[in-house]
């Protein structure tokens, strides 16, 4: 029995990942110390899942109406992608930490903006109305996850005394985004939830997830972020995820 290319795609994914993934752990935990290696494998990683994910998405056609709102992910990945790009530019060509705040912030900022009118599109789109309960529900997970937020990160990086303004901006930004787009992805979950279309915002939710873990690791250990680090191997998982949720979107209506 033949392997469908859908599978064959997600352990081609998984290699692209463990890959790196490898290759870290080598660079951490031996003597091996070419630190530029997994800079080099990470990029290499993005680029072809990238260049796979626009491959595929291309073959769509127009006219259906959720096009624009899978471009607009496919652009934010081509801006998480350059960001990628010009942050490890400095471990790969300099072996030093990239500057924070950077270059690469402009597109990290892009990234989100994209992918969050991603999300208010399909909103939109889809016109989507949730009853009382669907409301409150979504309501208490806002309010948990906010002050968990609040108290744990948010609050703490207001008060550092190691943050410059633009610093502390960034930061906050890059976690309250992570949080609005987790938010905007389970509300589309929740009614899509059941159908094949399902799955690629549960894989953009994940994606966003492990953003999140990624941010919260980089304020904790902020100054001390090195060439590379533990937060990366969840940044490229996170990147891997985006770009397979645009491919398997992609070949749901490209067999149409």
């Amino acid at each position: 029995m033949s392997m469908s290319l859908g599978k064959k795609i997600s352990i081609f994914f998984v290699f692209l990942f463990l890959i790196p993934f490898f290759i870290f752990l080598s660079v951490e935990f031996s003597n091996f110390k070419n630190e530029a290696l997994y800079p080099i494998f990470y990029q290499i990683s993005e680029g072809i899942a990238l260049i796979i994910a626009v491959y595929y998405f291309l073959k769509i056609e127009k006219k259906w109406r959720g096009w624009l709102g899978w471009f607009l992910v496919v652009l934010s990945l081509v801006f998480l992608f350059i960001a990628d790009s010009i942050w490890n530019f400095y471990a790969i060509f300099r072996g030093e930490e990239a500057p924070f705040p950077g270059i690469s912030d402009i597109f990290y900022v892009l990234f989100y903006v994209f992918a969050f009118v991603f999300l208010v599109y399909f909103i939109r789109l889809l016109k989507l109305e949730f009853d009382p309960s669907e409301k409150f529900f979504i309501s208490i997970i806002f309010l948990v996850i906010f002050v968990l937020l609040l108290q744990g990160i948010l609050i703490p990086i207001f008060g550092s005394k190691e943050m410059d303004f633009w610093e502390k901006f960034l930061n906050i930004f890059y976690i309250l985004g992570d949080f609005v787009l987790i938010l905007l992805a389970f509300m589309l979950l929740m009614k899509l939830w059941g159908g094949k279309v399902a799955k690629n915002y549960i894989y953009f939710v994940l994606a966003v997830s492990l953003t999140t873990i990624a941010d919260v690791i980089f304020v904790y250990i902020f100054k001390n972020y090195g060439i590379s680090n533990w937060a990366d191997i969840f940044y490229l998982a996170s990147f891997l995820l985006l770009a397979y949720a645009v491919i398997n979107e992609s070949l749901l209506h490209i067999s149409k």
